[in-house]
């Protein structure tokens, strides 16, 4: 029933796609057999994804830190900062 909706899914029909002969991977403006063209942006965006893919969730070297500073009494958090951000957070409806 849904695929009798136009443009809901915003997908359209197999014969709207047109087939580009002899764009392909490589430099822009060149060409070759039937592919893909990439712009230089999309690499560049692809090539900053994988690099941020490689960093780390938790900073393991921070965390031990702040666990040494909590065990012997001297952790002292920054209250106008941590204030800030619960503001900050609020306001931009963060919950995590």
């Amino acid at each position: 029933m849904i695929e009798k909706i136009n443009g809901l899914t915003g997908v359209g029909s197999v014969n709207d796609v047109k087939r580009h002969r002899g764009a392909g991977f490589g430099p822009e403006g060149e060409t070759s057999a039937d592919g893909l063209a990439v712009s230089a942006f999309a690499r560049e965006m692809a090539n900053i994804s994988f690099e941020l893919s490689k960093i780390p969730d938790v900073r393991e070297d921070r965390v031990k830190d702040l666990k040494r500073q909590v065990d012997e009494g001297t952790y002292e958090p920054n209250l106008q900062s941590l204030a800030g951000r619960l503001i900050w957070a609020g306001i931009n409806k963060i919950e995590n």
